[in-house]
C-alpha cells in the first residue's frame, strides 16, 4: 500500500468533553454521527512514531517534518507532516504485551479546499483510566503545498468563530506524544 501523507495539528485536554465545545462542533453544519471503537497502540518510545492495531490492520505513522506555526482564532499549534502506512494483520497474530487500549468516539467534518481536503475531528478518548477530549485538523492532498493550504483553509473556517474553543499551543501534540503523557498519569 502506498503511504498517505498528511499535515495536521491536534490538541488534547484531560477531562470530559465540555458541552460548549460540543455545541461549537454541532453548530458548524449538519448533524454528524459519532463513530466509536477501541484501538491498541504500541507504547511509544518516540514522539515521532506511532504504531496501532485497528480493525485488523497494523498502522504505522511517522512524523516527517515540523512545518511551522498555525494560528486561527484562539487556537495555536505547530503543524506537523506525517506519513502513514497500513498493512493487514495476520489473523493468528498475537501482539503481546506493551500495547495501550484507547477507546474513542470521533465526530468528523470534511471540506475540499486548495487542491486538497481538510478534516476537522472532535474526539473523546480514554486511556489508562482517564477521560480526555481532542480536536484535530488533518489535511491531505497531492503535495505538501496543497496539504498546508487545505489545513489553513480548514483552520480559518472552523477555528475563527467566537464559539470556537481556546486551543492552547501547550495542548498541541501528536498521538505518540499524547500517549506518552497520558500513560504516565496514575489514576489513583
Amino acid at each position: 500500500m502506498l503511504p498517505l501523507h498528511t499535515v495536521e495539528v491536534r490538541w488534547f485536554f484531560l477531562g470530559a468533553l465540555p458541552a460548549a465545545v460540543r455545541a461549537w462542533f454541532d453548530g458548524l453544519g449538519d448533524p454528524v454521527e459519532g463513530v466509536s471503537r477501541t484501538d491498541r497502540y504500541l507504547a511509544p518510545a518516540s514522539d515521532a512514531l506511532g504504531v496501532k492495531l485497528r480493525e485488523g490492520q497494523v498502522e504505522a505513522k511517522r512524523r516527517s517534518a515540523v512545518v511551522g506555526p498555525l494560528a486561527a482564532g484562539r487556537a495555536g499549534a505547530t503543524a506537523e507532516e506525517w506519513v502513514k502506512w497500513s498493512f493487514p494483520l495476520a489473523e493468528d497474530a498475537d501482539p503481546g504485551a506493551g500495547w495501550l487500549e484507547v477507546a474513542k468516539t470521533r465526530w468528523q467534518r470534511r471540506l475540499e479546499a486548495a487542491g486538497g481536503a481538510c478534516t476537522l475531528e472532535l474526539s473523546t478518548v480514554a486511556v489508562a483510566g482517564w477521560a480526555w477530549w481532542s480536536v484535530c485538523l488533518e489535511a491531505e492532498g497531492p503535495d505538501a503545498p496543497s496539504r498546508r493550504a487545505a489545513l489553513g483553509v480548514g483552520a480559518h473556517r472552523w477555528l475563527t468563530s467566537e464559539a470556537a474553543p481556546a486551543l492552547a499551543r501547550e495542548a498541541a501534540r501528536g498521538y505518540p506524544a499524547w500517549l506518552r503523557e497520558a500513560s504516565d498519569i496514575n489514576p489513583t
